[in-house]
């Protein structure tokens, strides 16, 4: 026989002893096991091979501790050190593990609460209406600064324009609304700060568009002082806004020094309720309510402490008297101001 033939044949061979190996597994039936009780056969089938289901650690533990996110657009020697002993003494105080992570701006920060990668963030009040707008956190504490939670705006006029003053400073409050007392700076100029500030700029507008109020284009004067001394010489506004309530920066160093009769000469015309929260701490979805009220209580207790308030403020940049309870209906007011302007958000943030 040719050797090309031989070939063939063994090749051929070859492919039918493959395929009955493939038939046979193919076919494989389950053993047979004999059972003593009914003395019958039965077909045991073959034990599935277990499967690898990762485990996470739980919240709180070492390999995942609980994270607190901060902005530091203004580094401050001692402030991250400041924001990991805070993070020590909640570890010490709850037996869970604490960390911190800070950001450079506020993207970065939002980002990492949607890959539930921080879960308590301190945060303005645009970068808590940001974030809450997104369903990634919800507020917890506020700091109470300067005796209050949370400022308005107040709207200075000069004494020359006789415009009626609805301001009681004895309560520090209004004795009219907005649309009363607003009503008489219709068509007039306002000088504001710029178009990144809440208090000397959107809400303003906000309380004027609400009413309907018209008004000439703002001057931006790109300070509060700047606004004031515009104000004072008269000719370039009529009218301006400033934030109040927390404080009132006609009596800021820079302004009283140069004019000693500011108060008189540029009086307040009204002031807003207090519609704007100060810093806050807010949580992601991740801390369920029970370690919500833990961490809640714990910092409030140490934030009455002289160390507690002390790390605090030092952490923030930002003086702390204490922290407070905060609802997010606290920014229910501020969040209808704002409808009637057209502020983007994310330009406000830091």
């Amino acid at each position: 026989m040719p050797k090309s033939n031989q070939r063939v044949i063994w090749v051929l061979l070859l492919a039918l002893v493959l395929m009955s190996s493939c038939s046979f597994l193919a076919r494989q039936e389950p053993t047979l096991e004999f059972d003593p009780i009914t003395e019958t056969a039965v077909p045991q089938q073959p034990t599935a091979m277990p499967t690898y289901t990762p485990t996470f650690a739980p919240l709180g533990s070492a390999e995942n501790p609980v994270v607190i996110g901060t902005i530091f657009d203004q580094f401050v020697d001692g402030q991250n050190e400041a924001l990991e002993t805070v993070a020590m003494h909640l570890s010490e105080g709850l037996g869970i593990t604490f960390a911190t992570r800070s950001f450079g701006n506020y993207v970065d920060l939002e980002l990492a609460l949607q890959r539930a990668e921080i879960h308590l963030v301190w945060l303005t009040a645009p970068e808590y209406l940001l974030a809450s707008q997104k369903n990634l956190v919800s507020a917890l504490l506020v700091t109470n600064h300067l005796g209050v939670t949370a400022y308005g705006i107040q709207i200075l006029g000069h004494e020359d324009s006789n415009f009626v003053s609805y301001y009681d400073p004895a309560t520090n409050t209004s004795q009219a609304s907005d649309a009363q007392a607003l009503g008489q700076l219709a068509g007039l100029r306002p000088c504001l700060t710029e178009e990144d500030s809440l208090a000397g700029y959107w809400v303003p507008l906000g309380y004027l568009s609400k009413n309907n109020i018209a008004y000439n284009r703002p001057v931006l004067t790109f300070s509060f002082s700047a606004s004031i001394r515009s104000l004072y010489i008269k000719g370039v506004c009529a009218y301006t806004s400033t934030y109040a309530i927390s404080a009132d920066p006609r009596t800021s160093s820079e302004v009283v020094i140069d004019l000693p009769d500011v108060i008189e000469k540029i009086p307040v015309i009204w002031i807003s309720p207090p519609v704007i929260p100060n810093l806050s701490l807010s949580v992601s979805r991740q801390i369920d309510l029970n370690l919500q009220n833990r961490i809640s209580e714990f910092l409030r207790n140490f934030s009455r402490e002289d160390l507690g308030k002390s790390l605090i403020s030092q952490a923030l940049n930002y003086e702390v008297a204490q922290l407070e309870p905060l609802h997010n209906s606290a920014y229910q007011q501020l969040r209808e101001i704002l409808l009637f302007t057209d502020v983007r958000l994310s330009e406000l943030t830091r």
